[in-house]
C-alpha cells in the first residue's frame, strides 16, 4: 500500500496586516546593538503595592526591592547591609506572610496591586 502525496494546503484570501496596539504612556523603550543584531528593552513602572503593617520598615524595604527583581546581594549593596541581614529579613518576611519563595511572594503581591499583598 503506497501513500499518495498530498497537495500543500492553500490559504484563502490575503493575510491581514498585524493589528497595532496602543502602548501605555508609562512604557519606555531603549534599543542597542550587539554584533550587528538589534535588541530592545521595554520598561514600565510597577504597580504600587501596600505592604502589610506587621512587617518592619526594613522588611518592607527588602520586599519592595525583591518586587523590583533585585538579588539579595544587590539589595544588601544598595542598603549598605550584609548579605546575611537581607537573607534573615527575607526569611522573616516569608514566615510572617506564609510564603515559601521569592516567586510566591512576588506572585501574591502582583495579584493584588494597590492592595495588601497578604
Amino acid at each position: 500500500m503506497t501513500r499518495q502525496p498530498t497537495a500543500p494546503s492553500k490559504r484563502r484570501g490575503t493575510p491581514k496586516p498585524p493589528t497595532e496596539l496602543a502602548a501605555p504612556a508609562e512604557l519606555a523603550a531603549r534599543s542597542f546593538e550587539v554584533d550587528g543584531e538589534r535588541y530592545a528593552i521595554l520598561s514600565f513602572p510597577l504597580p504600587e503595592v501596600e505592604l502589610p503593617t506587621e512587617l518592619s520598615a526594613a522588611e518592607r524595604e527588602v520586599v519592595q526591592r525583591v518586587l523590583e527583581g533585585l538579588s539579595n546581594a544587590d539589595i544588601a549593596r544598595q542598603r549598605g547591609t550584609s548579605l546575611n541581614t537581607v537573607a534573615n529579613q527575607l526569611r522573616s518576611v516569608f514566615s510572617k506572610l506564609d510564603v515559601k519563595s521569592r516567586f510566591e511572594l512576588t506572585e501574591r503581591c502582583a495579584r493584588k496591586p494597590r492592595l495588601r499583598c497578604v
